[in-house]
């Protein structure tokens, strides 16, 4: 019986064209690989067909797209950069299984009037030049103990990529932004911007762009000599200047903030690692990581006109992405995905056989009272993550979100929603491919538009059953109406995480 459902596994994966599942799948012990093995041959022939956007991508390419659907909107003309793991394996070829071990691999789709021109390329850190050890946040290194204790994570610049001040950013949260050429796409080298950022140089993915001032903010997480979050803004000329500290309740992981006109916006989930095993090399950091609702969160609200930080204790919230926050007269608006529970976290350790269909999210406001109550608020209780919103309502108030939802894959979002914040109505577009699926979607207003929905989203669809990739550009005031224009790649891009559009200058 165990040889014969080995062997249907194995056909399986084969007939779905997975190769790097089952080299992976292979590398596990025997009890992990057995359990694993069975959470992935149980999924549908679709889900199946759908974990191809995790294989992969070892080519990098420089191209003019010749097949292009539909009409490119007039107006539309720039780049639109994207940033995620090309490939979960570390500089000796090994598997890698936490979702964030892998090094980061740009892309990016020059539209133009000329066409649209296609190029991607690795972000040359030190771990792609295996010029680092190989202790991951989610995989240990080889080697036992001796290999693994004291040994932090590699930056692998694989989250984000953000255009300011006429530079260009790979960002991961655990270090110093890469630089990169916005035409090459070559890796300029670290930044620590004159040395202002000290310390490990921690500088999160998810920096705000205020629409007013064009400054950029940003923060980073330290633990030592206790845990605070460091802020930083960085004029419209690019001189990056250290604006706050604040501690922290507790060491956690903090990924996203928000601005308001007033505040740089914190909600500090009890998303903490348990220290000394990871010290000690017995744990890696993301095995580490655990939801720890009895701590509560606290909001920190600090005041962009350097008045005193606010600092409000609240009932426990897991979450990753803020979507947007504004100011309401005395009160402070806060825009989340929300999750129920930590089950999210063992998921994301184990990515590549892990199905997130019992990790539902919801998308939440929370107002911040002047009298420090935090009042919450469901605006729509499907599944979704990624929101984006018009950029220039960054930190004000603002009618609509956009978000990546899920209608019937259970590891991927195979749709995209409009969310009306004002009558909590939703518009969506659902991939109609078996196993396709859509990455973040990027708003991208029109030039001269006057509506808050006035643009276009850009996003990446994977389609499964031609292993491939597309540009999807659909136009956000009629989501449901489909793709107006697509732009056909001859492979595929892996699943990413975070990224912008840079309008042509």
């Amino acid at each position: 019986m165990v040889a014969n459902a080995s062997s249907t596994a194995e056909t399986l994966l084969e007939e779905a064209h997975l190769p790097e599942l089952r080299r992976y799948l292979t590398s596990l012990p025997p009890g992990e690989r057995a359990s694993a093995t069975d959470s992935v041959t149980s999924l549908s022939a679709d889900d199946l067909l759908s974990l191809g956007v995790s294989e992969p991508q070892y080519v990098e390419r420089d191209y003019r797209v010749e097949r292009v659907e539909g009409t490119i909107p007039d107006g539309l003309a720039g780049t639109l950069y994207r940033n995620g793991p090309g490939r979960w394996e570390d500089h000796t070829g090994r598997p890698l299984r936490h979702l964030f071990d892998g090094d980061g691999m740009l892309s990016a789709f020059t539209i133009s009037g000329n066409g649209i021109h296609f190029k991607n390329r690795y972000v040359r850190t030190r771990h792609f030049l295996g010029k680092t050890g190989t202790r991951h946040l989610g995989t240990p290194a080889a080697g036992g103990l001796l290999a693994n204790i004291g040994r932090m994570p590699p930056n692998l610049a694989s989250t984000n990529v953000v255009a300011h001040a006429g530079h260009l950013y790979a960002l991961w949260e655990g270090g110093p932004p890469h630089e990169i050429d916005p035409e090459t796409l070559e890796t300029l080298g670290e930044r620590r911007f004159g040395g202002r950022l000290r310390w490990l140089g921690a500088y999160s993915a998810h920096p705000c762009l205020c629409p007013r001032t064009g400054a950029m903010f940003n923060f980073g997480v330290e633990f030592l000599p206790r845990p605070h979050l460091r802020t930083y803004r960085t004029d419209r000329r690019g001189a990056l200047r250290h604006f706050r500290s604040t501690p922290m309740p507790y060491p956690a992981m903090v990924h996203d903030f928000a601005i308001t006109e007033r505040y740089l916006v914190f909600v500090i989930s009890p998303i903490i690692p348990d220290a000394l095993p990871v010290a000690l090399g017995l744990q890696t950091l993301g095995d580490s990581m655990r939801y720890r609702p009895d701590r509560g969160s606290r909001v920190i609200l600090v005041p962009r006109d350097g008045g005193p930080i606010r600092r409000i204790d609240t009932d426990a919230v897991l979450q990753f992405h803020l979507s947007n926050a504004y100011d309401d007269g005395t009160d402070v608006v806060i825009d989340v995905v929300t999750y129920e529970s930590g089950a999210l976290l063992e998921r994301l350790a184990r990515f590549r056989t892990s199905p997130l269909d019992d990790t539902p999210s919801e998308f939440t406001r929370f107002r911040v009272t002047a009298s420090g109550r935090v009042l919450r608020e469901a605006l729509s209780d499907n599944t979704c993550e990624f929101p984006r919103h018009h950029p220039g309502y960054e930190g004000r108030p603002h009618r609509y979100s956009y978000v990546n939802s899920r209608r019937h894959l259970r590891a991927f979002y195979d749709s995209i929603t409009k969310l009306d914040l004002t009558d909590n109505s939703e518009t969506t577009y659902t991939a109609t491919g078996s196993g396709n699926s859509f990455c973040e979607p990027v708003f991208t207003p029109k030039p001269g538009g006057t509506a808050e929905d006035d643009g276009w989203l850009l996003s990446v669809e994977y389609q499964a059953r031609t292993r491939t990739s597309r540009l999807v550009i659909l136009d956000a005031r009629d989501l449901e109406r489909g793709p107006v224009a697509t732009a056909e790649l001859t492979h595929h891009i892996p699943q990413g995480f975070h990224g912008n559009f840079s309008p042509a200058r």
